[in-house]
């Protein structure tokens, strides 16, 4: 089926015949109709700039999410590496501390303290990671369901169906 344009309603010429239709009210009606036309067109790709912006800035929220995924991932390795690590410190320390006096003993458990506390920040760190990401996904799971109301909004032109038929009775 061929696009009709606005400008093809309004330039539509039907043929005279003797008793035919009133040309005033075909003339309003295609007016009418050429006016809904374009005003539909314009709404389309109004609706069509919208899309390719949302469609853009999700594209940008989901390199975010990629970044944001891949920080997680090294702090949850740094995490771990500063365990092997404080662990393997903790047993020198441990041994150092049986071979020597009660300073040296005060001394490992402070720096154990210190330990425990970056990997308690790291935590701290990896859950606001995942807050973060949990909210652009929601972000995301709330622009999708804007755009499918948008899309729901944008059923086919079934009402011109309905007023053309409206039309064709009324002859």
């Amino acid at each position: 089926m061929s696009k009709i344009t606005p400008l093809d309603v309004q330039n539509h010429r039907f043929s005279r015949k003797w008793r035919g239709i009133d040309p005033v009210e075909v003339e309003s009606y295609l007016a009418l109709v050429s006016e809904e036309i374009e005003d539909l067109t314009r709404e389309k790709a109004e609706l069509q700039s919208r899309l390719r912006v949302i469609e853009a800035e999700n594209g940008q929220h989901r390199e975010r999410e990629q970044t944001l995924r891949d920080t997680l991932l090294s702090a949850q390795r740094a995490s771990d590496d500063i365990r092997g690590a404080a662990r393997k410190e903790a047993e020198l320390i441990v041994q150092q501390a049986e071979d020597s006096s009660e300073r040296l003993t005060h001394h490992a458990l402070q720096r154990s303290a210190e330990i425990e506390k970056a990997i308690e920040d790291l935590k701290i760190h990896r859950t606001n990671f995942r807050m973060q990401i949990e909210k652009l996904i929601e972000l995301v799971q709330h622009v999708l369901e804007l755009d499918r109301l948008e899309d729901e909004k944008d059923r086919p032109l079934s009402y011109l169906t309905r007023k053309t038929e409206k039309g064709e009775t009324g002859q």
